[in-house]
């Protein structure tokens, strides 16, 4: 049997308490909703959440990169007569290795 495009063809089967079924049934009677809607909807805003979550972990290492970027740029250009080249080269390459792992983080690698 061939299904159109946004026809549901899955069915999940869940066991639930009387106490959660109840709970279910009388939050989506609240919201106007079969029970069925309901549950899709509350199923897709959680995992928008958590993608919520994630992306503010990539943000927060990201401004960590660039915090140290702006540390190295301020030095280099204060010493830049007596700045160790290799020094700022060692700490460009961690960098780059930091944004490599959170390139790799947000792939899901």
């Amino acid at each position: 049997m061939k299904h159109r495009e946004g026809q549901k063809a899955k069915l999940l089967s869940v066991r639930l308490s009387t106490e959660e079924w109840d709970s279910l049934r009388r939050q989506a009677d609240e919201s106007g909703m079969v029970l069925s809607d309901f549950v899709r909807v509350r199923l897709r805003v959680r995992a928008v959440e958590k993608k919520k979550k994630e992306y503010r972990e990539v943000a927060i290492q990201i401004a960590r990169v660039g915090n140290n970027l702006n540390q190295v740029a301020k030095w280099v250009n204060t010493y830049k007569s007596a700045a160790d080249t290799a020094d700022a080269i060692r700490l460009l390459a961690d960098m780059w290795g930091d944004l490599k792992r959170i390139k790799a983080m947000v792939k899901g690698e």
